[in-house]
Protein backbone atom coordinates (compact mmCIF):
# COMPACT_ATOMS: atom_id res chain seq x y z
CA UNK A 1 0.00 0.00 0.00
CA UNK A 2 1.25 3.50 -0.89
CA UNK A 3 1.63 6.45 1.44
CA UNK A 4 -1.29 7.27 3.68
CA UNK A 5 -3.49 10.34 3.07
CA UNK A 6 -6.07 12.02 5.23
CA UNK A 7 -8.43 12.35 2.27
CA UNK A 8 -8.45 10.82 -1.19
CA UNK A 9 -10.81 12.39 -3.74
CA UNK A 10 -11.67 10.36 -6.83
CA UNK A 11 -12.33 12.48 -9.92
CA UNK A 12 -10.80 15.88 -10.76
CA UNK A 13 -13.90 17.40 -12.36
CA UNK A 14 -16.04 20.26 -11.16
CA UNK A 15 -16.90 18.92 -7.70
CA UNK A 16 -13.84 16.79 -6.99
CA UNK A 17 -11.36 19.54 -7.83
CA UNK A 18 -13.34 22.01 -5.75
CA UNK A 19 -13.56 19.92 -2.59
CA UNK A 20 -9.95 18.67 -2.86
CA UNK A 21 -8.54 22.18 -3.38
CA UNK A 22 -10.58 23.71 -0.58
CA UNK A 23 -9.66 20.96 1.90
CA UNK A 24 -5.96 21.44 1.13
CA UNK A 25 -6.17 25.24 1.19
CA UNK A 26 -8.09 25.57 4.44
CA UNK A 27 -6.81 22.71 6.57
CA UNK A 28 -3.68 20.74 7.32
CA UNK A 29 -5.12 17.55 5.81
CA UNK A 30 -3.00 15.65 3.31
CA UNK A 31 -5.21 15.47 0.22
CA UNK A 32 -4.75 13.24 -2.83
CA UNK A 33 -6.80 13.92 -5.95
CA UNK A 34 -7.01 11.04 -8.44
CA UNK A 35 -8.04 11.41 -12.08
CA UNK A 36 -8.39 8.73 -14.76
CA UNK A 37 -7.65 11.12 -17.61
CA UNK A 38 -4.59 13.12 -18.54
CA UNK A 39 -3.17 16.12 -16.73
CA UNK A 40 -1.91 19.35 -18.27
CA UNK A 41 0.27 20.74 -15.48
CA UNK A 42 1.87 23.41 -17.66
CA UNK A 43 -1.46 24.89 -18.77
CA UNK A 44 -0.66 28.32 -17.26
CA UNK A 45 2.66 28.72 -19.09
CA UNK A 46 1.81 26.74 -22.24
CA UNK A 47 -2.00 26.78 -22.62
CA UNK A 48 -3.33 23.92 -24.76
CA UNK A 49 -5.12 25.29 -27.84
CA UNK A 50 -8.45 23.81 -26.76
CA UNK A 51 -8.61 25.99 -23.62
CA UNK A 52 -10.41 28.66 -25.63
CA UNK A 53 -13.14 26.31 -26.84
CA UNK A 54 -16.54 27.00 -25.39
CA UNK A 55 -18.73 24.00 -26.13
CA UNK A 56 -18.62 20.36 -27.02
CA UNK A 57 -17.92 19.66 -30.69
CA UNK A 58 -16.76 16.96 -33.02
CA UNK A 59 -17.92 13.46 -33.86
CA UNK A 60 -17.57 12.12 -30.34
CA UNK A 61 -19.03 15.22 -28.74
CA UNK A 62 -15.77 16.07 -27.01
CA UNK A 63 -14.16 19.44 -27.68
CA UNK A 64 -10.83 18.08 -26.46
CA UNK A 65 -9.73 15.20 -28.71
CA UNK A 66 -8.79 12.06 -26.78
CA UNK A 67 -10.27 13.39 -23.56
CA UNK A 68 -13.76 11.89 -23.69
CA UNK A 69 -14.99 8.78 -21.83
CA UNK A 70 -16.87 7.72 -25.01
CA UNK A 71 -19.96 6.72 -23.04
CA UNK A 72 -23.06 5.63 -24.93
CA UNK A 73 -26.61 5.80 -23.60
CA UNK A 74 -29.28 3.29 -24.53
CA UNK A 75 -31.33 4.20 -27.63
CA UNK A 76 -34.49 6.23 -27.14
CA UNK A 77 -36.44 3.63 -29.12
CA UNK A 78 -35.95 -0.14 -29.56
CA UNK A 79 -33.66 -0.78 -32.49
CA UNK A 80 -32.42 2.80 -32.54
CA UNK A 81 -28.85 3.99 -32.31
CA UNK A 82 -27.03 4.35 -29.02
CA UNK A 83 -26.61 8.01 -28.05
CA UNK A 84 -23.16 9.50 -27.34
CA UNK A 85 -23.17 11.22 -23.95
CA UNK A 86 -19.86 13.10 -23.72
CA UNK A 87 -18.00 13.41 -20.40
CA UNK A 88 -14.56 14.92 -19.96
CA UNK A 89 -11.75 12.49 -19.23
CA UNK A 90 -8.94 14.78 -18.12
CA UNK A 91 -7.94 16.86 -15.13
CA UNK A 92 -10.78 19.35 -14.94
CA UNK A 93 -13.32 16.79 -16.14
CA UNK A 94 -16.36 17.95 -18.04
CA UNK A 95 -15.72 21.55 -16.93
CA UNK A 96 -13.01 21.50 -19.61
CA UNK A 97 -15.25 20.40 -22.51
CA UNK A 98 -18.66 21.87 -21.71
CA UNK A 99 -20.31 25.09 -22.89
CA UNK A 100 -18.99 27.24 -20.00
CA UNK A 101 -22.55 28.06 -18.97
CA UNK A 102 -22.45 29.08 -15.31
CA UNK A 103 -26.00 29.31 -14.01
CA UNK A 104 -27.30 28.65 -10.54
CA UNK A 105 -30.12 26.33 -9.70
CA UNK A 106 -33.52 27.88 -9.16
CA UNK A 107 -34.38 28.71 -5.54
CA UNK A 108 -37.46 26.49 -5.87
CA UNK A 109 -35.18 23.60 -6.92
CA UNK A 110 -33.78 23.56 -3.42
CA UNK A 111 -37.23 23.60 -1.86
CA UNK A 112 -37.69 20.33 -3.76
CA UNK A 113 -34.33 19.06 -2.49
CA UNK A 114 -35.35 19.68 1.10
CA UNK A 115 -38.77 18.08 0.52
CA UNK A 116 -36.98 15.02 -0.89
CA UNK A 117 -34.94 14.62 2.32
CA UNK A 118 -31.93 16.88 1.69
CA UNK A 119 -32.11 18.64 5.04
CA UNK A 120 -29.76 21.60 5.15
CA UNK A 121 -29.81 22.20 1.38
CA UNK A 122 -32.27 25.09 1.25
CA UNK A 123 -31.61 28.06 -1.01
CA UNK A 124 -30.47 30.15 1.93
CA UNK A 125 -28.02 27.40 2.89
CA UNK A 126 -26.45 26.99 -0.56
CA UNK A 127 -26.34 30.52 -1.98
CA UNK A 128 -23.08 31.46 -0.21
CA UNK A 129 -21.42 28.38 -1.71
CA UNK A 130 -22.60 29.41 -5.19
CA UNK A 131 -21.05 32.80 -4.54
CA UNK A 132 -17.73 31.22 -3.51
CA UNK A 133 -17.65 29.18 -6.72
CA UNK A 134 -18.53 32.21 -8.83
CA UNK A 135 -15.64 34.19 -7.39
CA UNK A 136 -13.27 31.35 -8.30
CA UNK A 137 -14.64 30.87 -11.82
CA UNK A 138 -14.71 34.51 -13.02
CA UNK A 139 -18.24 34.79 -14.40
CA UNK A 140 -19.02 37.15 -17.28
CA UNK A 141 -21.60 37.81 -20.00
CA UNK A 142 -21.14 38.94 -23.60
CA UNK A 143 -22.38 42.51 -24.32
CA UNK A 144 -25.08 43.01 -26.94
CA UNK A 145 -22.67 44.45 -29.48
CA UNK A 146 -20.97 41.06 -29.65
CA UNK A 147 -24.08 38.97 -30.17
CA UNK A 148 -24.36 37.14 -33.49
CA UNK A 149 -27.26 38.08 -35.80
CA UNK A 150 -29.30 34.96 -34.97
CA UNK A 151 -28.83 35.69 -31.28
CA UNK A 152 -30.02 39.27 -31.71
CA UNK A 153 -33.08 38.09 -33.64
CA UNK A 154 -33.81 35.47 -30.99
CA UNK A 155 -33.74 38.02 -28.17
CA UNK A 156 -35.88 40.50 -30.12
CA UNK A 157 -38.34 37.81 -31.17
CA UNK A 158 -38.60 36.45 -27.63
CA UNK A 159 -39.38 39.93 -26.34
CA UNK A 160 -42.18 40.20 -28.92
CA UNK A 161 -43.59 37.00 -27.39
CA UNK A 162 -43.63 38.68 -23.98
CA UNK A 163 -40.33 37.42 -22.61
CA UNK A 164 -38.65 39.87 -20.24
CA UNK A 165 -35.10 40.95 -21.09
CA UNK A 166 -32.81 40.45 -18.08
CA UNK A 167 -29.16 41.30 -17.60
CA UNK A 168 -28.47 38.61 -14.98
CA UNK A 169 -29.85 35.11 -15.37
CA UNK A 170 -28.47 34.25 -11.94
CA UNK A 171 -30.95 36.63 -10.34
CA UNK A 172 -33.31 34.47 -8.23
CA UNK A 173 -36.28 36.02 -10.09
CA UNK A 174 -34.93 35.51 -13.62
CA UNK A 175 -36.73 32.31 -14.52
CA UNK A 176 -39.80 31.52 -16.64
CA UNK A 177 -40.47 34.08 -19.34
CA UNK A 178 -37.04 35.72 -19.50
CA UNK A 179 -34.41 36.11 -22.18
CA UNK A 180 -30.90 37.53 -22.05
CA UNK A 181 -27.17 36.82 -21.90
CA UNK A 182 -26.02 33.61 -20.26
CA UNK A 183 -23.45 33.85 -17.46
CA UNK A 184 -20.25 32.17 -18.60
CA UNK A 185 -17.16 31.04 -16.68
CA UNK A 186 -14.60 32.61 -19.01
CA UNK A 187 -11.77 35.13 -18.75
CA UNK A 188 -9.86 36.58 -21.70
CA UNK A 189 -11.70 33.99 -23.83
CA UNK A 190 -10.17 31.17 -21.79
CA UNK A 191 -12.58 28.71 -20.19
CA UNK A 192 -12.38 28.82 -16.43
CA UNK A 193 -12.88 25.14 -15.71
CA UNK A 194 -11.43 23.54 -12.61
CA UNK A 195 -8.06 22.81 -14.29
CA UNK A 196 -7.20 26.50 -14.55
CA UNK A 197 -8.88 27.68 -11.34
CA UNK A 198 -9.12 25.44 -8.28
CA UNK A 199 -6.41 22.99 -9.36
CA UNK A 200 -3.97 25.64 -10.61
CA UNK A 201 -3.96 27.29 -7.19
CA UNK A 202 -3.82 24.03 -5.23
CA UNK A 203 -0.77 22.62 -7.04
CA UNK A 204 1.66 24.73 -5.01
CA UNK A 205 0.40 23.43 -1.67
CA UNK A 206 2.60 20.96 0.19
CA UNK A 207 -0.42 19.00 1.45
CA UNK A 208 -2.01 18.60 -2.00
CA UNK A 209 -1.11 15.94 -4.56
CA UNK A 210 -2.67 15.15 -7.91
CA UNK A 211 -2.16 11.88 -9.77
CA UNK A 212 -3.52 11.54 -13.30
CA UNK A 213 -3.93 8.43 -15.43
CA UNK A 214 -5.27 6.50 -12.43
CA UNK A 215 -8.56 4.67 -13.01
CA UNK A 216 -10.16 3.84 -9.68
CA UNK A 217 -11.67 0.36 -9.54
CA UNK A 218 -13.27 0.32 -6.11
CA UNK A 219 -13.22 1.57 -2.58
CA UNK A 220 -11.05 -0.51 -0.26
CA UNK A 221 -13.05 -1.57 2.80
CA UNK A 222 -12.27 -3.03 6.19
CA UNK A 223 -15.62 -4.39 7.25
CA UNK A 224 -17.93 -1.42 6.70
CA UNK A 225 -15.24 1.25 6.86
CA UNK A 226 -13.53 2.81 3.85
CA UNK A 227 -9.75 2.71 4.22
CA UNK A 228 -8.64 3.69 0.72
CA UNK A 229 -9.07 2.78 -2.94
CA UNK A 230 -7.70 0.31 -5.44
CA UNK A 231 -6.97 1.54 -8.94
CA UNK A 232 -5.30 0.78 -12.26
CA UNK A 233 -2.42 3.08 -13.13
CA UNK A 234 -1.12 4.18 -16.54
CA UNK A 235 1.02 1.03 -16.84
CA UNK A 236 -1.96 -1.21 -16.17
CA UNK A 237 -0.73 -2.13 -12.70
CA UNK A 238 -3.07 -2.40 -9.73
CA UNK A 239 -2.24 0.13 -7.03
CA UNK A 240 -3.75 0.90 -3.65
CA UNK A 241 -4.01 4.17 -1.77
CA UNK A 242 -4.74 4.32 1.95
CA UNK A 243 -6.87 7.13 3.36
CA UNK A 244 -8.93 8.01 6.41
CA UNK A 245 -11.69 9.46 4.24
CA UNK A 246 -12.66 8.63 0.63
CA UNK A 247 -14.72 11.06 -1.43
CA UNK A 248 -16.10 9.82 -4.75
CA UNK A 249 -16.52 12.63 -7.29
CA UNK A 250 -16.44 10.66 -10.53
CA UNK A 251 -19.76 12.05 -11.76
CA UNK A 252 -23.21 10.65 -12.38
CA UNK A 253 -21.78 8.10 -14.84
CA UNK A 254 -18.59 7.32 -12.90
CA UNK A 255 -19.45 7.20 -9.21
CA UNK A 256 -22.29 4.62 -9.24
CA UNK A 257 -20.11 1.96 -10.98
CA UNK A 258 -17.29 2.48 -8.45
CA UNK A 259 -19.73 2.07 -5.59
CA UNK A 260 -21.25 -1.06 -7.08
CA UNK A 261 -17.85 -2.66 -7.70
CA UNK A 262 -17.14 -1.89 -4.02
CA UNK A 263 -20.19 -3.85 -2.88
CA UNK A 264 -22.42 -0.81 -2.35
CA UNK A 265 -25.54 -1.06 -4.46
CA UNK A 266 -28.64 -3.14 -5.18
CA UNK A 267 -27.98 -6.59 -3.76
CA UNK A 268 -29.71 -8.49 -6.55
CA UNK A 269 -27.61 -6.90 -9.30
CA UNK A 270 -24.38 -7.27 -7.32
CA UNK A 271 -25.12 -10.91 -6.74
CA UNK A 272 -25.68 -11.43 -10.47
CA UNK A 273 -22.19 -10.04 -11.07
CA UNK A 274 -20.59 -12.16 -8.34
CA UNK A 275 -20.02 -9.18 -6.04
CA UNK A 276 -20.51 -9.34 -2.28
CA UNK A 277 -22.92 -6.77 -0.87
CA UNK A 278 -21.63 -4.48 1.87
CA UNK A 279 -24.56 -2.06 1.78
CA UNK A 280 -27.80 -2.78 -0.10
CA UNK A 281 -28.63 0.67 -1.51
CA UNK A 282 -30.45 1.86 -4.68
CA UNK A 283 -27.24 3.00 -6.39
CA UNK A 284 -27.87 3.78 -10.04
CA UNK A 285 -31.60 4.40 -9.78
CA UNK A 286 -33.12 7.81 -10.37
CA UNK A 287 -30.69 8.83 -13.12
CA UNK A 288 -31.87 12.17 -14.54
CA UNK A 289 -31.13 14.31 -17.57
CA UNK A 290 -32.29 17.37 -19.51
CA UNK A 291 -33.36 15.95 -22.89
CA UNK A 292 -33.57 18.31 -25.81
CA UNK A 293 -34.66 18.75 -29.39
CA UNK A 294 -33.54 21.09 -32.16
CA UNK A 295 -35.86 22.85 -34.60
CA UNK A 296 -34.04 23.87 -37.78
CA UNK A 297 -34.67 27.11 -39.65
CA UNK A 298 -34.04 28.50 -43.09
CA UNK A 299 -32.89 32.11 -42.73
CA UNK A 300 -30.93 34.62 -44.76
CA UNK A 301 -27.21 33.84 -44.99
CA UNK A 302 -26.44 37.05 -43.10
CA UNK A 303 -28.65 35.92 -40.22
CA UNK A 304 -26.85 32.58 -40.04
CA UNK A 305 -23.44 34.19 -39.69
CA UNK A 306 -21.08 31.91 -37.81
CA UNK A 307 -18.57 33.13 -35.30
CA UNK A 308 -17.78 33.83 -31.69
CA UNK A 309 -19.38 33.90 -29.20
CA UNK A 310 -21.80 31.03 -29.51
CA UNK A 311 -24.04 30.25 -26.52
CA UNK A 312 -24.14 33.97 -25.72
CA UNK A 313 -27.87 34.24 -25.05
CA UNK A 314 -30.72 32.03 -23.90
CA UNK A 315 -34.40 32.13 -22.98
CA UNK A 316 -36.24 30.39 -20.17
CA UNK A 317 -39.80 29.44 -20.99
CA UNK A 318 -42.48 27.25 -19.50
CA UNK A 319 -40.53 24.18 -18.43
CA UNK A 320 -37.62 24.63 -20.85
CA UNK A 321 -34.67 26.77 -21.80
CA UNK A 322 -33.69 27.56 -25.37
CA UNK A 323 -30.66 28.72 -27.31
CA UNK A 324 -30.34 29.99 -30.91
CA UNK A 325 -27.67 28.26 -32.99
CA UNK A 326 -26.18 29.28 -36.36
CA UNK A 327 -25.47 26.15 -38.39
CA UNK A 328 -24.52 27.05 -41.99
CA UNK A 329 -24.12 30.65 -43.12
CA UNK A 330 -23.58 29.69 -46.76
CA UNK A 331 -26.88 27.82 -46.92
CA UNK A 332 -28.69 30.10 -44.50
CA UNK A 333 -29.49 27.49 -41.86
CA UNK A 334 -29.91 28.07 -38.14
CA UNK A 335 -31.84 26.41 -35.35
CA UNK A 336 -33.35 26.86 -31.93
CA UNK A 337 -32.45 24.14 -29.45
CA UNK A 338 -34.89 23.48 -26.60
CA UNK A 339 -34.01 21.54 -23.45
CA UNK A 340 -36.49 20.39 -20.84
CA UNK A 341 -35.88 21.68 -17.34
CA UNK A 342 -37.06 18.40 -15.85
CA UNK A 343 -36.28 18.05 -12.15
CA UNK A 344 -37.49 14.49 -11.58
CA UNK A 345 -37.52 12.45 -14.73
CA UNK A 346 -37.55 10.56 -16.98
CA UNK A 347 -36.88 7.63 -14.60
CA UNK A 348 -33.47 6.54 -15.84
CA UNK A 349 -30.87 4.22 -14.36
CA UNK A 350 -27.20 3.34 -14.59
CA UNK A 351 -25.78 -0.05 -13.73
CA UNK A 352 -22.73 -2.22 -14.24
CA UNK A 353 -22.32 -4.12 -17.47
CA UNK A 354 -19.74 -6.29 -15.74
CA UNK A 355 -17.45 -6.06 -12.72
CA UNK A 356 -14.43 -5.35 -14.96
CA UNK A 357 -13.14 -1.86 -14.05
CA UNK A 358 -12.90 -0.48 -17.58
CA UNK A 359 -16.18 -1.95 -18.85
CA UNK A 360 -18.54 0.91 -19.80
CA UNK A 361 -21.70 1.04 -17.70
CA UNK A 362 -25.23 0.58 -18.99
CA UNK A 363 -26.73 4.08 -19.16
CA UNK A 364 -30.48 4.35 -19.72
CA UNK A 365 -32.06 7.80 -19.62
CA UNK A 366 -35.50 6.42 -20.49
CA UNK A 367 -35.91 8.86 -23.36
CA UNK A 368 -38.49 6.52 -24.86
CA UNK A 369 -40.96 7.62 -22.17
CA UNK A 370 -41.00 11.09 -23.77
CA UNK A 371 -41.96 9.82 -27.22
CA UNK A 372 -45.66 10.41 -27.68
CA UNK A 373 -45.86 12.59 -24.56
CA UNK A 374 -46.62 16.31 -24.33
CA UNK A 375 -43.20 17.10 -22.85
CA UNK A 376 -42.13 19.39 -25.71
CA UNK A 377 -45.54 20.99 -26.37
CA UNK A 378 -44.71 24.32 -24.70
CA UNK A 379 -41.39 24.52 -26.54
CA UNK A 380 -43.12 23.77 -29.85
CA UNK A 381 -45.79 26.40 -29.23
CA UNK A 382 -43.19 29.06 -28.48
CA UNK A 383 -41.07 28.06 -31.47
CA UNK A 384 -44.02 28.44 -33.86
CA UNK A 385 -44.86 31.79 -32.26
CA UNK A 386 -41.24 32.86 -32.65
CA UNK A 387 -41.43 32.08 -36.37
CA UNK A 388 -44.34 34.49 -36.65
CA UNK A 389 -42.54 37.32 -34.84
CA UNK A 390 -41.40 40.40 -36.74
CA UNK A 391 -37.77 39.75 -35.76
CA UNK A 392 -37.87 36.32 -37.39
CA UNK A 393 -39.86 37.47 -40.42
CA UNK A 394 -37.16 40.11 -40.96
CA UNK A 395 -34.50 37.41 -41.33
CA UNK A 396 -36.73 35.30 -43.61
CA UNK A 397 -37.09 32.56 -41.03
CA UNK A 398 -39.14 29.50 -41.93
CA UNK A 399 -39.33 26.01 -40.53
CA UNK A 400 -36.88 23.83 -42.42
CA UNK A 401 -39.13 20.81 -41.83
CA UNK A 402 -42.54 22.43 -42.24
CA UNK A 403 -45.39 19.94 -42.14
CA UNK A 404 -43.54 17.42 -40.03
CA UNK A 405 -45.46 16.52 -36.89
CA UNK A 406 -43.96 17.29 -33.51
CA UNK A 407 -44.34 13.64 -32.44
CA UNK A 408 -42.20 12.56 -35.38
CA UNK A 409 -39.57 15.18 -34.62
CA UNK A 410 -39.35 14.00 -31.02
CA UNK A 411 -39.22 10.36 -32.05
CA UNK A 412 -36.26 10.87 -34.36
CA UNK A 413 -34.59 13.97 -32.94
CA UNK A 414 -34.51 13.72 -29.15
CA UNK A 415 -30.99 14.45 -27.92
CA UNK A 416 -28.94 14.61 -24.76
CA UNK A 417 -28.55 17.80 -22.79
CA UNK A 418 -25.28 16.33 -21.40
CA UNK A 419 -26.56 17.04 -17.89
CA UNK A 420 -26.64 13.67 -16.11
CA UNK A 421 -27.51 13.72 -12.42
CA UNK A 422 -28.76 11.32 -9.78
CA UNK A 423 -27.92 7.69 -9.16
CA UNK A 424 -26.62 8.29 -5.61
CA UNK A 425 -29.36 10.58 -4.39
CA UNK A 426 -29.39 12.33 -1.05
CA UNK A 427 -31.81 10.49 1.20
CA UNK A 428 -31.42 7.22 -0.72
CA UNK A 429 -27.70 6.48 -1.05
CA UNK A 430 -26.10 9.31 0.93
CA UNK A 431 -27.30 11.32 3.90
CA UNK A 432 -27.64 15.13 3.79
CA UNK A 433 -23.96 15.41 4.79
CA UNK A 434 -23.12 13.29 1.68
CA UNK A 435 -21.99 10.26 3.73
CA UNK A 436 -22.80 6.89 2.19
CA UNK A 437 -25.31 5.00 4.29
CA UNK A 438 -23.82 1.96 5.99
CA UNK A 439 -20.17 2.74 5.19
CA UNK A 440 -18.01 4.86 7.47
CA UNK A 441 -15.43 7.21 6.01
CA UNK A 442 -17.02 7.27 2.52
CA UNK A 443 -18.72 10.28 0.90
CA UNK A 444 -20.06 11.12 -2.53
CA UNK A 445 -19.85 14.65 -3.92
CA UNK A 446 -20.91 15.24 -7.52
CA UNK A 447 -24.10 15.49 -9.59
CA UNK A 448 -25.05 11.92 -8.68
CA UNK A 449 -26.21 13.10 -5.23
CA UNK A 450 -28.89 15.45 -6.64
CA UNK A 451 -32.17 14.26 -5.08
CA UNK A 452 -33.95 16.23 -7.82
CA UNK A 453 -32.39 17.85 -10.85
CA UNK A 454 -31.78 21.57 -11.01
CA UNK A 455 -33.83 23.37 -13.63
CA UNK A 456 -31.00 23.92 -16.09
CA UNK A 457 -27.21 23.58 -16.56
CA UNK A 458 -25.78 21.81 -13.48
CA UNK A 459 -22.07 22.60 -13.70
CA UNK A 460 -22.11 25.57 -11.31
CA UNK A 461 -24.19 23.50 -8.89
CA UNK A 462 -21.50 20.80 -8.98
CA UNK A 463 -18.91 23.38 -7.91
CA UNK A 464 -21.32 24.56 -5.24
CA UNK A 465 -21.56 21.01 -3.85
CA UNK A 466 -17.77 20.88 -3.58
CA UNK A 467 -17.74 24.17 -1.69
CA UNK A 468 -20.59 22.93 0.55
CA UNK A 469 -18.90 19.65 1.44
CA UNK A 470 -15.53 21.30 2.13
CA UNK A 471 -17.27 23.65 4.54
CA UNK A 472 -19.06 20.71 6.19
CA UNK A 473 -15.72 19.00 6.69
CA UNK A 474 -14.37 22.06 8.42
CA UNK A 475 -12.46 23.64 5.56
Amino acid sequence: MSAHFDVVVVGAGSTGATVAARLAQRSARRVLLLEAGADHPQEAERPPPWLALGATAGASGAAVPGHDWNYLAEPALPGGEAMPVPRGKLVGGTSMINGCVAVRGRPADFDAWVAAGATGWSWDAVVSHYEAAERELSLMTYPQERWLPIQRAFVDGSQELGFRLVDDMNDPHAWDGVVGPWPRNRRNEIRQGSLVTYIRRARALANFELRAGVHVDRVLLSGTRAIGVTAIDERGDTVTVAADHVILSAGAYGTPPILMRSGVGPERRLRELGLATIADLPVGSGLMEHPGIQFALRVTPAAAQMGWPHLAVAARGNGYWAIPVPIDQEQGIAAVSYFLGLTNGPPGRITLRSAVPDAPPIIDHAYGTLVGSDAFDHAWADFTALLASRAYRDIGARDLHAGRALSDRVMTGIRTGTHPAGGCRIGEVVDPDLRVYGVDGLSVADASVFPRHVTNNPNLTCHMIGEYLAAKLGA
